[in-house]
């Protein structure tokens, strides 16, 4: 990224789900933008996956918040070097007690052509699932809990 342009430290974070209808008002902000030819958004929801032959019931997720943040802040002027053309990048996730079926975690990238912003989405949700302090605890149905490993 050019010293000209920095980008400040954005807050990725949403207490609770991410409501489908925020993934919409997030396309519809767009709608102004002429240098815009595609949009690539990755959505991430709870699974309701078998454990030890008990349930999935939800996931609570939990950070450390400004650790992540400053991460973050680095992932996101990396893909802004990688992919030049990109135009906007926005990424969202939950924190607190997300139940199975909810969204958890949104990546949403636009550029002129689909090649980059498919790219960056891609690479941006393997650096934050690789790189940022984020811990789901996965409930399972009988109350009891295993901490999530991403694989």
């Amino acid at each position: 990224m050019s010293e000209a342009k920095k980008h400040k430290v954005k807050d990725i974070f949403v207490e609770g789900a991410i409501d489908p209808t925020f993934v919409s008002e997030s396309i519809a902000k767009h709608a102004t933008r002429m240098d815009i030819g595609a949009h690539e958004i990755f959505l991430g929801q709870v699974r309701a996956d078998a454990i030890e032959g008990r349930a999935v019931v939800a996931i609570e997720y939990t950070a450390y918040r400004e650790m992540a943040l400053e991460r973050m802040t680095d992932i996101r002027e990396e893909a802004f070097t990688r992919w030049p053309e990109m135009t906007c990048l926005h990424v969202h996730h939950s924190l607190g007690s997300i139940a199975a079926g909810q969204l958890c975690f949104m990546v949403f990238a636009s550029a002129a052509h689909r090649k980059q912003a498919r790219e960056a989405v891609a690479w941006v949700v393997d650096s934050v699932k690789e790189q940022l302090p984020i811990f789901g605890k996965e409930i399972l149905s009988d109350n009891d809990h295993v901490w999530k490993r991403n694989a």
